[in-house]
């Protein structure tokens, strides 16, 4: 006697576009967040070039979440007939935080190179530092808000991957699945 596995309903897959979005990003978020920890753990004749790939790297994000959420406008998920209100409602506010997090931690990390008088090295271009008066005062607390920032979208982020997985091993539904390749 062989038992029969529960059949698993699962809502359409996100389309590839926005799951590539999604995997790239995730990626491109750790990359940038690991090389924000570990500048000061390299050479000091490396701390240029890890802080500009660091630079160029979060303005790629920027670029991307931009894109995301316009690509999102025009095609919305398929809703999940797998969540309560409140699980669904509650996915819905960390996404806005995720979102929100995307955008800001960038935003705020160029915003801090501007003050600090940086340009930025993208390798085949550069746009050079706009000739602002450079105040170290000023640019010391945006920089922690910055890091504050990106310890939250890590931390927010971790939060979502244990979701992810919680629906995949604990729940055994087809949420994780709608984001896989």
């Amino acid at each position: 006697m062989t038992l029969a596995s529960p059949k698993i309903e699962t809502a359409p897959a996100y389309d590839r576009v926005a799951r590539g979005l999604h995997w790239s990003m995730a990626l491109l978020i750790v990359a940038t967040f690991i090389l924000g920890l570990v500048v000061d753990a390299f050479p000091k004749s490396w701390e240029h070039g890890i802080v500009e790939t660091h630079k160029v790297i979060g303005i790629t994000i920027l670029a991307l979440v931009l894109l995301r959420i316009f690509w999102r406008q025009g095609h919305r998920p398929a809703p999940s007939n797998e969540l309560s209100p409140l699980t669904e409602r509650a996915s819905g506010l960390g996404h806005f935080g995720l979102y929100l997090l995307m955008f800001a931690v960038p935003a705020i990390g160029l915003g801090y190179a501007i003050m600090r008088g940086q340009g930025l090295n993208f390798g085949l271009f550069a746009i050079p530092p706009f000739a602002l008066p450079v105040d170290r005062a000023l640019s010391r607390p945006v920089r922690e808000i910055h890091e504050w920032a990106a310890y939250a979208l890590i931390g927010l982020a971790a939060v979502h991957a244990l979701a992810a997985l919680w629906h995949h091993l604990v729940r055994k539904d087809g949420v994780l699945r709608r984001m896989l390749p």
